[in-house]
């Protein structure tokens, strides 16, 4: 289906959980990748260009990431979130920045542990389990000390490049991609009074 110039209707996503991963990208309900920016500078100003270079005419709702992550980049994203789905009249979406590392792990593994840069020598991490074609936390997420982290069997992912020996680098547009059609099948996030969870 088509909608505005040709566009078709589609989800803008939106990752700014650290300061030097940007990610903004288009993407189908089903999580198909149509478009994609990605930026390592300061959020504001590269959100604002990233957006007008995908344009939001079309889109059916919004998804941003709500941590654990940068307060500043949190709190980019989120805003400029809020601001394009207040503006269209339509939903916007959550979903934590673990469960998009995590999708960033091959297909065939039943288990992963996701890890976020937290500054300091830490991490947060959270273990996930597939089960039925979906995606689930295996306990309680928490932070942790990269020096504590077992590389084990299969070994870790994220997607900071974090100094630990082992750790698999995942890719962030893919993963965002990927994230969309769980977020989309949770409530939308009530536009006042939006909530993150920040490590700094």
């Amino acid at each position: 289906m088509a909608c505005g110039r040709g566009r078709p209707v589609s989800v803008l996503a939106i990752d700014t959980a650290t300061r030097r991963r940007l990610v903004v990208i288009r993407a189908s309900r089903r999580g198909e990748l149509l478009a994609a920016r990605t930026g390592t500078t300061a959020a504001l100003p590269w959100l604002d260009r990233a957006l007008a270079e995908l344009g939001v005419s079309g889109l059916e709702a919004v998804v941003v990431v709500t941590g654990p992550g940068s307060y500043t980049g949190l709190r980019a994203g989120m805003a400029a979130g809020l601001g394009v789905a207040h503006a269209l009249g339509i939903p916007l979406h959550g979903v934590g920045s673990l469960e998009v590392t995590a999708r960033s792990a091959p297909d065939g593994e039943g288990e992963t542990v996701a890890l976020v840069e937290a500054g300091r020598g830490g991490a947060y991490a959270g273990r996930f389990a597939r089960h039925e074609g979906g995606l689930g936390m295996i306990g309680e997420a928490g932070r942790v000390s990269l020096a504590t982290v077992a590389v084990g069997d299969p070994p870790p992912i994220s997607l900071d490049s974090l100094e630990l020996p082992g750790i698999r680098l995942g890719d962030p547009v893919a993963a965002l991609a990927a994230s969309v059609p769980s977020a989309l099948g949770r409530p939308a996030l009530e536009l006042a009074g939006l909530a993150a969870t920040y490590l700094d």
